[in-house]
């Protein structure tokens, strides 16, 4: 007797298909990428390699830039260079000389004195490694000024390395730094407040008529200087800790 052919299962059928579907996905796949690439030709293709590569020269010259500017002026200013050319002072010879602001000159002097004493090998003629920009140098100076503090609460450490450590991979978002940062300033006093009053109370002064003029020269001079800490908070670089404070006098005399 001949028994009848069984039937296979239905679900042998759909995987087929499901295999059929699968292999016509993957070939149009790569018909697309050959296509894509074949639109692409060889010397736009060479172009585009060589831009990269400039790109990167560009970018590694852009961070060595600010450290051979910061090193050039430390030497105008240790040197007193400045009053061979009949300036009284670095701040007036980088404002004629270079269109160089007061914030800018601060910034660049602050950052390599504190890369000199700090991280003494990306001064090395040709330094190797990942050299981070000079907002990302300023933002370091904050967070290793605030490791530096003593009797730092566990976790705030903690967090403070591992800030220090995506700055000194160039991992480091300014808004991540920003909010951090925002944290620790919560029912802070902030200078600009203060020297807006002393800015107040030198007009009040002002209109008195016997007002000793040396209170108001010193009042000035106050403003100045606070004029200037409040420039280099800006920049990120105004709480430096130990990093320069002995170069700190002379900047500002």
């Amino acid at each position: 007797m001949k028994w009848p052919a069984m039937r296979k299962p239905e679900f042998h059928h759909h995987e087929r298909i499901l295999k059929r579907r699968a292999d016509a996905m993957s070939r149009a796949r790569k018909r697309t990428k050959k296509s894509v690439q074949s639109t692409a030709p060889r010397a736009v293709v060479q172009e585009a390699l060589q831009v990269t590569w400039l790109l990167k020269g560009n970018l590694k010259n852009a961070q060595l830039a600010y450290l051979r500017v910061g090193a050039l002026l430390v030497r105008v200013r240790d040197e007193k260079l400045y009053a061979a050319l009949g300036h009284a002072d670095i701040e007036s010879y980088a404002e004629q000389r270079l269109h160089l602001g007061r914030a800018s000159l601060y910034r660049y002097i602050q950052v390599h004195d504190w890369i000199a004493q700090c991280h003494p090998e990306w001064l090395k003629p040709k330094p190797k490694g990942f050299i981070p920009d000079l907002s990302d140098a300023a933002n370091l100076i904050w967070i290793e000024g605030e490791l530096a503090k003593s009797g730092l609460d566990p976790k705030r450490k903690a967090a403070l390395e591992e800030l220090r450590k995506k700055a000194l991979d160039g991992r480091l978002g300014q808004g991540e730094l920003n909010a951090f940062r925002r944290q620790g300033q919560k029912g802070k006093s902030g200078l600009k407040s203060f020297l807006s009053k002393l800015r107040l109370l030198r007009r009040r002064g002002s209109e008195l008529d016997d007002m000793p003029s040396e209170v108001l020269t010193a009042l000035d001079s106050a403003i100045e200087l606070l004029k200037n800490d409040h420039a280099l908070t800006l920049a990120g670089i105004g709480n430096l800790g130990q990093f320069g404070t002995e170069k700190r006098g002379f900047l500002l005399a």
